[in-house]
């Protein structure tokens, strides 16, 4: 077994495949704490919310607000009916 590990080629191999189940161990707890779900959307009026606290917080300015709330209406009127009978 000694023999096998002396070779610089056997290694480096060894090195590169420790670094790799690493890599993946790593990116897996990041991931475990991270939010990359897609399927986490706030209604308008939660999101209106959040930026309502936000703006008296003082993390964002009344002009930013009023910005964002003028862009999330425009999103919203433009976004097509759900309605079946095809009336908006």
């Amino acid at each position: 077994m000694s023999d096998i590990l002396a070779e610089p080629v056997t290694r480096v191999v060894l090195g590169l495949v420790v670094l790799c189940v690493l890599v993946a161990a790593a990116y897996f707890v990041v991931s475990i704490f991270r939010d990359y779900g897609d399927d986490v959307h706030l209604d308008p009026d939660q999101m209106l919310s959040n930026l309502e606290e936000m703006r008296q917080r003082g993390d964002i300015s009344e002009e930013e607000f009023r910005t964002i709330q003028a862009s999330n209406r425009a999103d919203v009127d433009a976004s097509p009916s759900t309605s079946s009978d095809g009336s908006p």
